[in-house]
């Protein structure tokens, strides 16, 4: 008679699903999931959903108020507030995903590559991450729009190279306490190469904080780009944007306060949602804090 042993641990299916109910178990968990799928669906569906084209120009309608036909009402040309800031949703995911992408990349393999190489590369990499995060925010943003002009490129630039430091510490420091444990050790031993321990020991073990730090920064992100937009150095006019819509909205807060709080209501929510996800994400997946 033969034994049979199956395999009881979790499927990835089953893991997610766990964090997903623990997250939407409290009020604010499952708001954050609510926000944060809305956020990613209209998005992605900005082209689709908006009820009018949110370039073109009715001066008949101009700062109409909200009504059945314009939900949100009307800017100074006549363009549905609406469906502006459908697809400066679009704007603002694209620019979430590519900035954070990528600086999380380039922190991720500079990280490792401190952490895991001579000491007086460690040092190089350290001075010049110091270096970047020294350097003012605001200066830096003002040199990039200078020299290649206010752009959605632009935008992603300024955050990849003032995120990516903040990203290469975190994975340096998670790698600097696992680069001697036993596990590695055994592999070291048994001949596996630099790449391979980095790639299949060493990475899965360290990009769980990482991410979790990024989805709290996505709001930085966005508010970056709502803040370079509102002063006219971000999202050229006409693309719209959350930025460019508060900036419109601003000339006529007086008569028109509708598009001022049709443009900050997504900020703010966004805001919360992703800092509120990402917390309720530390608080489950870190082992020390579930204890």
């Amino acid at each position: 008679m033969t034994d049979i042993t199956t395999d009881k641990r979790p499927t990835r299916a089953a893991r997610i699903g766990r964090v997903l109910l623990e997250l939407c178990s409290s009020p604010l968990g499952a708001f954050s999931c609510v926000v944060v799928a809305m956020f990613f669906v209209v998005g992605l569906t900005a082209d689709f959903i908006t009820p009018y084209d949110p370039v073109k120009i009715n001066v008949r309608d101009k700062l109409a108020g909200p009504s059945w036909e314009h939900w949100l009402g009307t800017d100074q040309l006549g363009r549905d507030v609406f469906s502006r800031l459908i697809v400066g949703t679009k704007v603002a995911l694209y620019l979430a995903i590519t900035s954070v992408s990528i600086a999380l990349a380039i922190g991720t393999v500079l990280g490792m590559l401190a952490a895991f190489t001579t000491q007086w590369i460690d040092w190089v990499l350290l001075l010049i991450f110091d270096t970047v995060r020294s350097f003012p925010g605001v200066m830096f943003a003002l040199t990039v729009v200078a020299l290649f002009g206010p752009s959605v490129n632009s935008i992603v630039v300024i955050i990849v190279v003032s995120t990516f430091p903040s990203y290469a510490r975190l994975i340096r420091t998670q790698v600097m306490t696992l680069r001697n444990a036993e596990f590695i050790e055994a592999q070291r031993s048994m001949g596996a190469s630099l790449p391979r321990i980095l790639r299949l020991h060493i990475l899965p073990n360290v990009i769980g904080p990482a991410l979790i730090v990024a989805s709290m920064d996505v709001p930085l992100v966005i508010g970056v780009e709502a803040g370079l937009s509102f002063l006219g150095l971000g999202v050229r006019p006409p693309t719209p944007s959350w930025g460019t819509i508060l900036n419109d909205g601003f000339s006529f807060i007086r008569n028109t306060p509708w598009i001022v709080f049709a443009g900050g209501l997504p900020l703010i929510l966004t805001t919360v949602a992703f800092t509120s996800l990402g917390e309720k994400l530390r608080d489950i997946l870190d082992p020390k804090l579930r204890k």
